[in-house]
């Protein structure tokens, strides 16, 4: 393939204000749309050779009809959007980038269990509801709960669940690694234990995992009543890692006690989505990947995807 190439980037509007054009245009041509899933995406398929893609989900249907593309450059670490089957039987290359986010996914895990533990948002809004003297008097529903001694159970024990577990160490907590029920493990770490065991010991359980088979409702309600009543769990993996809708009647019905997460099974939620309704879920909008520095390392690895491909080097990810 020669180097001038055509280039698009389905749902460029996903990594915010970052400058693109400057990097992909000296490949050839680039274009570049704001799609999402409800759009038509095969009609924008049939005549590029590179595609540039966040959340768009390409199956088979849209590898048949992209007659000339060679190359899927995902801009994120995960994969679980894209029929890599279907791309092999096609051709199609699909590369991803991993370790860019450590920092900034690891940053607002933090920023979740401090605030779970310190109630600082809901505080603040207090205080612009000039309730100050009631809560300085009567503190029952908002003291702060000390991270000193406190167990974080981690699922996901990569870059970013290993920056999580020295965040939290530095605030005087311990850590305990769980396993995935399923999966063999062949390092000799003892920090590693049975995912039951840390459920129950556990007082925050931070989930940093790839959404696999063996991780697909692996937190549901029965595994959520062996956990603490104070117990906070924090999402920073893939949502449908929880069952949304046991996770929502255990945060109803007080089994646990709070939870936040930076994703959800369905992205956007639904407006009757049941969880939005509640005190004790926070959630923003899978958004902890993108700081500054973490788009800057992104879009260098991606160019760098790019070139490897363009001197047959790429290895690419592959279906198991």
């Amino acid at each position: 393939m020669e180097n001038k190439l055509k280039i698009i980037f389905l749902d460029r509007n996903t990594v915010g204000p970052f400058e693109l054009k400057e990097i992909f245009s000296k490949y050839g041509e680039y274009t570049e749309f704001n799609l999402t899933n409800d759009d038509d995406v095969t009609s924008y398929l049939k005549d590029y050779d590179v595609v540039i893609l966040n959340r768009i989900r390409l199956g088979k249907k849209e590898f048949e009809q992209a007659k000339h593309l060679k190359l899927v450059l995902l801009t994120g670490t995960g994969f679980n959007h894209i029929d890599l089957v279907a791309a092999k039987e096609h051709g199609v290359s699909i590369a991803n980038v991993a370790g860019y986010s450590t920092n900034s996914v690891s940053q607002l895990t933090m920023t979740f269990l401090l605030n779970e533990l310190t109630k600082v948002e809901k505080l603040s809004q207090k205080v612009k509801e000039n309730k100050w003297n009631e809560l300085s008097v009567n503190m029952d529903n908002y003291y702060h709960v000390d991270t000193e001694d406190k167990i974080l159970g981690i699922l996901g024990y990569g870059n970013i669940g290993q920056k999580v577990a020295e965040y939290a160490k530095s605030f005087g907590m311990k850590v305990m690694v769980a396993k995935i029920p399923g999966r063999e493990y062949t390092d000799n770490s003892d920090n590693r234990y049975d995912l039951d065991e840390v459920l129950e010991k556990c007082d925050i359980f931070s989930i940093h995992a790839p959404l696999t088979d063996l991780t697909k409702d692996l937190i549901n309600l029965d595994r959520m009543k062996k956990m603490k009543k104070s117990a906070i769990i924090l999402n920073l993996g893939r949502g449908p890692i929880i069952n949304e809708e046991d996770l929502y009647y255990a945060l109803k019905n007080n089994i646990i006690a709070s939870a936040a997460t930076d994703v959800m099974t369905t992205e956007p939620p639904k407006n009757d989505c049941k969880l939005l309704e509640l005190d004790n879920f926070t959630v923003t909008p899978h958004l902890a990947w993108k700081s500054q520095k973490s788009l800057e390392r992104l879009f260098a690895a991606i160019e760098n995807n790019l070139n490897l491909f363009l001197e047959n080097k790429l290895v690419g990810v592959e279906s198991k």
